[in-house]
């Protein structure tokens, strides 16, 4: 008896049934975690974008306060204060009321945006002209500089923290730690700022890169808003047919992939530096391993990666052994195998007649700064002899006054000086001391006194010969 099994017996509906349950019991999870539809209080955030458009009173002083605050931890390079604030400037009111105004096609909600807009970019700016003018500290620092050169990933910053933004703001519980995040992330505050020292300084790539910036990072939270708020569908204010609204959304990719083209260009340029200075290392570092004065070639090379020309290794080998032309033709055929290194023009510079002549000088320099500093030690030992001379003339000069005025009580003035003379032929150096005697005494009292102070004074002076002066 043969017995037949039916494979199609009814286990295939079964799987096909387990399968799309599950598909819809993940699909349902999914739905659960990352729907916000129903946690939209419409009429809340309307009411929330609008109310923070205004660029006028209190808003506006806030707003130059930390256009301030932010430009003092820029020029001092303090990512903490420039933290700070981001955290209390109001630009992001104007940049949302653009997003949800070309959404809902709100003509006089966009008015007042642009209006605003305007003002606040304004005022930033002008303010931060005004602190770097005045300000006497103008260095460039790093917080500076890292707001000239957008690229793509500014672009990315921008565009996701907007949506973080919007999608914080239509929560019926506003969530405030997320709308801090995406102020400090977005970054709107500092390139104001730096367009403002660039101004100040006249660098008008600062400015222009900074405004880059800002214009990347306005752009792209106002497309982020319109995309969250068309998906929520908000509903319009002014309606308008479906030609015109296929015209604003041709206008905002247009737009959007237009502010991107230089981003993408400066991130493809900021990756081949970056390529080629890794490249540049790994070259040097296997390619002169073999050499007796390695360490020391590798630590004064130099890699200079210059936009719009070809880049350069420069090795500078002065003071050292010579290295071989043979060797050189050898490392121009090696960093062919490196991709960033195939148009890298190799520069080495080492000991010819010009860099044996330029060391020569710097030790003619050395020397005669040696010279300097000698004749300056000798004239400073000098001046402290004549010091001590003094202080020791000083010291016989109070102790002779004071004997004499001991033994002639009548001494009213007692004075020791030198006295240069000349005929013209000669000069001569005559010791003179000069006595006042009492008003009281006679003339013959006085010569007396002068003939015994003289004999005094020889001794004192152990017969060198003096004038004395009455």
């Amino acid at each position: 008896m043969e017995t037949k099994f039916d494979f199609n017996d009814g286990s295939n509906d079964d799987l096909k049934k387990n399968a799309s349950g599950l598909f819809k019991s993940v699909n349902i999870s999914l739905k659960r975690v990352f729907s916000f539809q129903n946690e939209v209080d419409k009429n809340m955030v309307v009411n929330s974008i609008k109310s923070d458009i205004s660029m006028r009173g209190t808003t506006a002083w806030i707003l130059v306060c930390s256009i301030l605050i932010a430009s003092v931890g820029l020029n001092a390079n303090s990512t903490p204060v420039v933290i700070g604030a981001m955290l209390i400037s109001p630009l992001m009111g104007p940049i949302l009321g653009l997003g949800y105004s070309i959404s809902t096609n709100d003509l006089q909600t966009f008015k007042s945006s642009v209006t605003n807009f305007l003002v606040m970019v304004v005022i930033s700016v002008v303010t931060a002209f005004i602190f770097f003018s005045i300000f006497p500290l103008r260095e460039e620092s790093s917080e500076l500089l890292a707001r000239t050169r957008p690229d793509i990933r500014d672009v990315l910053i921008a565009f996701f923290g907007g949506l973080a933004l919007i999608i914080a703001k239509t929560k019926k519980e506003n969530l405030s730690s997320a709308i801090f995040g995406v102020a400090i992330a977005t970054a709107l505050m500092p390139p104001l700022c730096t367009a403002g020292f660039g101004l100040a300084i006249q660098n008008i790539d600062y400015a222009l890169g900074a405004m880059y910036l800002f214009s990347i990072n306005s752009i792209y939270i106002i497309i982020a808003t319109y995309l969250v708020l068309k998906f929520l569908r908000f509903p319009l204010v002014n309606y308008t047919n479906a030609t015109n609204r296929k015209n604003i959304n041709r206008y905002i990719s247009f737009t959007s992939l237009l502010i991107m083209i230089p981003a993408i260009i400066t991130f493809i340029n900021v990756m081949n530096e970056s390529k080629f200075n890794a490249q540049g290392k790994d070259f040097i570092s296997k390619e002169l391993k073999g050499l007796s004065n390695y360490d020391y070639l590798k630590s004064v090379t130099s890699y200079n990666y210059n936009q719009g020309d070809d880049p350069e290794i420069v090795i500078n080998n002065y003071g050292q052994k010579t290295i071989s032309e043979d060797f050189l033709d050898v490392l121009n055929n090696k960093k062919m195998d490196y991709s960033a290194l195939k148009d890298v023009k190799l520069i080495i510079n080492q000991g010819s007649t010009n860099s044996n002549t330029f060391i020569k000088e710097l030790r003619l320099r050395d020397s005669i700064e040696l010279a300097n500093k000698s004749d300056e030690v000798n004239k400073l030992s000098l001046e402290i002899e004549a010091l001590k001379n003094l202080s020791k003339e000083k010291l016989i000069f109070e102790k002779i006054s004071n004997e004499a005025n001991l033994i002639y009580p009548d001494l009213k003035e007692f004075e020791i000086y030198e006295k240069l003379g000349t005929n013209f032929n000669s000069t001569t150096k005559d010791l003179v001391v000069r006595v006042k005697w009492d008003t009281l005494l006679n003339t013959l009292e006085k010569n007396k006194l002068n003939i015994s102070l003289k004999r005094w004074l020889e001794f004192q002076f152990d017969n060198r010969s003096f004038i004395l002066e009455n």
